[in-house]
């Protein structure tokens, strides 16, 4: 991203990581299921994808889609947030 006529710079940050149970593994690696099929069918859900997904089933909702994302999304915009902290 620009900023007026000063050099371009970014923001970069990652999500948490989880382990995928050994079940759900086997689905998507042995039988070519998406992670959201898989838990879809071991958990009897439909569309888990699309709501709390994987991490929302795995921690009976302690942290659920969008919360799994905002961290990152926050301490990526840091440099927009602090810019003086990130000379360009």
């Amino acid at each position: 991203t620009y900023i007026g006529d000063k050099k371009p710079f970014f923001g970069l940050a990652k999500t948490a990581t989880f382990l995928v149970p050994p079940v759900l593994t086997k689905m998507i690696v042995q039988d070519g299921m998406e992670l959201g099929q898989a838990d879809d069918k071991f958990f009897s859900r439909t569309n888990s994808n699309h709501g709390s997904g994987s991490v929302g089933l795995l921690t009976d909702g302690l942290i659920d889609r969008a919360g799994y994302y905002e961290s990152a999304i926050i301490l990526a915009l840091t440099p927009w947030i602090r810019p003086e902290l990130y000379p360009q």
